[in-house]
């Protein structure tokens, strides 16, 4: 029997779901693996605007769909020139903790003698190129142990140096604290910071820490600083991702469900996801966005 030509033409004009602007690695099908592509850091204004506003949206998803928390991470060594005021303005508020990152499949940093800091010098000098002390620096984050990653993102995204995970609810059996008399209240040295001080304690006590020195910790066991590191992490790109393993990925999982980060290799933000058909889901998010009146705009 001949086709109609109406379903002809409705065949014709069906379009498959949007990612854009991201981009899927269809190599990888044990996880999902995203990319969307910037001009450059820092990012421009309208880039910044539609990634906060997705970056929001996606972890109000997870947390109903799955139910997961989100942590903010910020490498240190973006602080400068840009974000070291504003990060030390905030430092109280946001109660950072430092630990190490590392890209998987390459060595630690290891610092070098002054001498061959000054050779290493001498030839950025030689070369008429600016000099970058930086590449010296291990790849230290501050975790903020304030549960504001909203705000967070607000100060500090855009400039190349953050990263989040999507972790599975705390399994500890926690008390809330009880009320406290109005004795205690009232008097003038009580503060309600004193309360938050309290949350804070418990999230550097959460489990996650440990557990991300065993699942990423082993190029550092031998460092004289890995007992005294809260936390390691990796510096994900779409290199160390797409290199990897289906069981080395499958690790990784063990520790997050969900990972983003702005990748300067990558000129770009990555998001990798443990579930390997989040397409979906993703497609939905991005089409509200675009009902919402959020439209990436970038010139790549």
């Amino acid at each position: 029997m001949p086709e109609s030509p109406d379903r002809r033409k409705r065949l014709l004009e069906y379009e498959a779901p949007s990612l854009d602007p991201f981009v899927r690695a269809d190599s990888t099908t044990d996880c999902s693996v995203y990319w969307c592509g910037v001009r450059e850091f820092p990012v421009n204004s309208y880039e910044r605007i539609w990634f906060l506003e997705f970056l929001a949206r996606l972890a109000r998803h997870l947390k109903q769909t799955q139910k997961l928390r989100e942590q903010n991470f910020l490498q240190n060594k973006f602080l400068l020139p840009d974000l070291i005021e504003l990060f030390v303005k905030r430092s109280e508020e946001y109660v950072p903790i430092i630990g190490m990152t590392l890209i998987p499949g390459t060595e630690p940093i290891k610092i070098p003698d002054a001498d061959q800091m000054r050779k290493e010098a001498q030839k950025d000098i030689d070369a008429k190129r600016s000099l970058n002390p930086t590449r010296w620096m291990p790849d230290y984050a501050h975790l903020f142990l304030d549960p504001d990653t909203t705000a967070q993102r607000a100060d500090f995204f855009g400039h190349g140096g953050m990263l989040g995970l999507y972790l599975k609810p705390d399994s500890r059996q926690i008390e809330p604290l009880p009320e406290l008399p109005r004795i205690f209240t009232s008097h003038p040295a009580f503060s309600p910071a004193m309360l938050k001080q309290h949350q804070m304690s418990l999230a550097f006590q959460d489990p996650w820490l440990t557990q991300s020195k065993e699942v990423f910790g082993e190029p550092f066991k031998d460092s004289a600083s890995f007992d005294g590191l809260p936390f390691i992490l990796p510096l994900l790109t779409s290199a160390s991702l797409l290199d990897a393993t289906a069981d080395e990925r499958k690790r990784w999982f063990e520790l997050f469900d969900g990972y983003w980060i702005e990748s300067k290799p990558d000129k770009g933000l990555l998001l990798v996801l443990k579930a390997p058909d989040f397409d979906l889901e993703l497609v939905e998010l991005l089409d509200q966005m675009r009902l919402d009146g959020y439209t990436f705009r970038s010139i790549l």
